[in-house]
């Protein structure tokens, strides 16, 4: 794992897989701060089928979690023991902490089924 430049929050991403590791409480807060709930409260469900990694922190099984719309299904991973989130492949091109972190926040919009709509006219 390394940390990605710019960073304010210890956001580190996976040399193997391009997958991006932080903390849950970090995430709230940068949740909080782009004025989207915690992730305690953005829904989603367990997917106990899916096949997840190991936690790089406590090297636990991680948790798949399932959220967005049905066209649009987002997932991530969680460990139940540290409360790490693991982002995979959509974050794989992840170069600099500025851009990741719209990504990040526009990955849980969708996930949340609060994405802005695009309005096109008729």
């Amino acid at each position: 794992m390394i940390g990605l430049e710019g960073s304010d929050l210890p956001l580190h991403k996976c040399g193997e897989c391009g997958g991006l590791w932080l903390d849950v409480a970090d995430l709230n807060g940068l949740l909080l701060h782009s004025n989207l709930p915690g992730l305690e409260t953005l829904g989603g469900k367990v997917n106990a089928e899916a096949l997840t990694g190991t936690c790089p922190a406590c090297l636990v099984d991680l948790v798949s979690v399932e959220g967005g719309d049905r066209q649009h299904l987002q997932h991530y991973d969680s460990c139940e023991s540290c409360g790490g989130i693991f982002l995979e492949h959509e974050f794989k091109d992840a170069t600099d902490f500025q851009s990741t972190q719209k990504d990040i926040i526009e990955f849980f919009r969708r996930f949340s089924g609060k994405a802005k709509k695009k309005t096109g006219s008729a």
